[in-house]
């Protein structure tokens, strides 16, 4: 049975999956490129009826499918349970997507600096989602359980399989743009930024979250944690 502590945790990670879906429609509505890890829901919602968020969630189902080739039957035994939590986190953070986008109706820049603007709030804020889902660490995103998988079983470092990830659907989105309406849509410079920025950002961050040690953890465990 989850305690108060474990309660509080879930309540924080989805907390951190809305904001992460509102940092990167904050990305996407400077009309620079959307993320990396959004590219391809982008552009094929650009030339399709559905939403961003409807195709994060079926993109997101397709990295599920995807990783069993990659698992051995021992290691989707021990991970059985992140390996089904990701489905209803695809599908909360499809929803989260499409209802940030509604929120952010009104943000329609207008010149380059208005651009620039609301690409840097949208890394951060996207930052910031992603320092909190690794503090209260409930559970992986699709696409981050999809890199942990192929870097297991490839014996790879995490952050070299993740940039290869990131440039492989960039690539796909590039293509696919191209083939739609034989220009590049939905890659540019926010693209490029976003992937540059994020990160740093997350750890600068992230030793902010501290305060939060004795809300989310056990005494016990927070001691641990300092």
């Amino acid at each position: 049975m989850m305690n108060v502590y474990s309660l509080r945790r879930c309540f924080l990670f989805v907390v951190s999956l809305f904001i992460n879906a509102l940092g990167i429609d904050f990305i996407t509505k400077a009309l620079l490129g959307t993320s990396p890890i959004t590219g391809v829901n982008y552009v094929l919602s650009l030339f399709t009826p559905l939403t961003m968020g409807q195709w994060t969630i079926i993109v997101n189902i397709l990295f599920l499918l995807f990783e069993l080739p990659f698992m051995t039957r021992e290691s989707l035994k021990e991970d059985m349970r992140p390996y089904l939590l990701q489905i209803p986190i695809s599908l909360g953070f499809g929803i989260f997507i499409d209802w940030g986008m509604n929120m952010l109706f009104w943000v329609a820049p207008v010149n380059f600096v208005q651009q620039l603007v609301y690409l840097l709030i949208g890394c951060c804020v996207l930052a910031m989602g992603i320092a909190l889902e690794m503090k209260v660490n409930v559970a992986m995103t699709a696409g981050e359980f999809f890199v942990k998988v192929i870097a297991q079983r490839l014996k790879h470092p995490f952050g070299y399989v993740k940039l290869g990830f990131d440039v492989t659907l960039v690539m796909l989105a590039c293509v696919m743009s191209f083939l739609f309406s034989s220009a590049i849509t939905g890659v540019g410079l926010g693209t490029v930024v976003s992937a540059l920025l994020v990160g740093p950002i997350v750890h600068a961050v992230s030793p902010f979250y501290h305060v939060l040690d004795r809300w989310l953890f056990a005494p016990a465990a927070s001691e641990v944690r300092k």
